[in-house]
């Protein structure tokens, strides 16, 4: 489970430092800074703990690294209504800076990012209209369990907004989910138990979707019992919703 990676990356970060490998510490510390997002730690202590970062990468001169750790800490406090608007304009400038250099990495993290707060805040029109502009995020984010994570919030928003639609784009939405849905099914049959609760989540909107509201009630409780086993605190929350 991702939650059980959470303490080694700190040691392998700690370790990377004693050592003077300051790339390895550094990449420890923003994946382990990932990790505390999604498995639902409370933000606050991870607003901390991002802060700590950055300085540590500031006089590590670790900036691209440190990049990562700002998207972050931006997605956190815009969740808290700290700060909201700087913000807004920080992440709208790193997309500007990644339009300019043709930076597609970066590019990606901060609309993964954005496509979360959409999600969370239920704001379905932004983030379908996102998701559809945001190109082929998965092929930025490869190794990073971003990847995971922008594949789930993805398919669930185009389950969304096939529910809110009707006609054509009803059935294209729909088709597209199911297409995205299929990638996500891949992984937890090669024993990812990190996807279980998004599977769980997402079959249930597609039964609601379709109309089979028990079938649906019955994935949710599921996909709860999932989030819970696994340590996605977040997740049991919006499988609840």
């Amino acid at each position: 489970p991702l939650q059980d990676t959470v303490t080694p990356l700190l040691e392998g970060c700690q370790k990377g430092l004693e050592i003077g490998d300051t790339d390895s510490a550094c990449s420890c510390l923003v994946v382990r800074s990932y990790c505390l997002y999604f498995t639902g730690r409370p933000l606050k202590s991870i607003q901390e703990e991002l802060e700590a970062s950055i300085e540590v990468m500031t006089q590590l001169r670790q900036d691209a690294r440190k990049m990562r750790i700002v998207i972050l800490l931006a997605t956190v406090k815009k969740l808290r209504g700290i700060d909201t608007e700087a913000g807004d304009e920080k992440m709208d400038s790193l997309l500007a800076t990644a339009a300019a250099t043709g930076n597609f990495s970066l590019a990606a993290f901060v609309n993964s990012m954005k496509l979360e707060v959409f999600v969370i805040f239920q704001q379905w029109e932004e983030a379908i209209e996102l998701v559809q502009k945001s190109g082929n995020v998965r092929l930025a984010l490869t190794s990073a369990f971003n990847t995971v994570r922008y594949t789930f919030l993805q398919t669930l928003t185009y389950f969304k907004a096939a529910q809110s639609a009707s006609g054509k784009k009803r059935k294209q939405m729909k088709k597209c989910g199911t297409a995205t849905l299929k990638v996500i099914q891949g992984w937890a049959k090669n024993g990812n138990v990190n996807v279980v609760h998004y599977l769980r989540i997402l079959e249930a909107e597609l039964d609601f979707l379709q109309g089979n509201i028990k079938k649906a009630e019955e994935s949710f409780k599921a996909a709860i019992t999932s989030s819970r086993r696994n340590g996605f605190r977040n997740d049991t929350a919006l499988a609840h919703e």
